[in-house]
């Protein structure tokens, strides 16, 4: 089968996994489920502060940063998986090849595959959810801008809005807009819209 699912690992990738070794089987069995239904949209975004809380009782030495680095690691995994439709035999195959997983490690990852890979195929997610961003969190607030270049008493009203988004490695970005408030009326009337369409699905 050869490289067939990871054919190219992004950076940190390997120290990823070499830290996951060190998890507690039930801990990385756990992660790994949380993942993969992130993956299946029946769960939100992997937080790691709770997974490092986990590592942290079960007296495992770790940090935010690392959990998060497998995480996305993880998510990498099995979204290639997806992507390739690969056997839980072929894929766990292929990682003896070429990372240095252990055997515990491989030994959950071909359970879960097992249990769950087919799902990805038969809902189609491998070729398209799966390249679509999550939305995390969503803000916004009021405010009054009291002068500009141009305008000593401007008292213009505008609104700002803050969304999350995570890409499908896992990654999450923060991406800020502001609108006026004749835009923010627009767009309020289209999401009353989707909600009253989603009322007749």
């Amino acid at each position: 089968m050869g490289m067939a699912v990871l054919q190219t690992v992004p950076e940190g990738f390997t120290s990823a996994v070499e830290h996951l070794n060190t998890f507690p089987q039930d801990i990385f069995a756990e992660l790994c489920q949380e993942v993969i239904s992130f993956l299946q949209y029946t769960k939100g975004l992997v937080k790691a502060s709770q997974v490092l809380d986990r590592l942290h009782e079960a007296d495992v030495e770790s940090s935010e940063e690392s959990v998060q680095a497998v995480i996305n690691a993880l998510t990498f995994l099995f979204r290639s998986a997806a992507r390739s439709k690969v056997v839980a035999e072929d894929l766990v195959k292929e990682l003896k090849h070429s990372l240095a997983w252990s055997d515990g490690s491989l030994s959950v990852i071909k359970h879960l595959w097992a249990d769950q890979g087919q799902s990805f195929s038969s809902l189609e997610l491998a070729n398209n959810l799966l390249s679509v961003g999550q939305l995390v969190d969503m803000q916004w607030k009021l405010g009054v801008a009291m002068t500009s270049d141009s305008c000593r008493s401007l008292n213009s009203t505008f609104v700002v809005m803050a969304i999350k988004v995570a890409d499908p490695s896992g990654k999450v970005t923060t991406r800020s807009f502001e609108m006026t408030v004749a835009e923010f009326k627009a767009f309020s009337k289209q999401m009353r819209e989707m909600a009253a369409m989603l009322e007749t699905v």
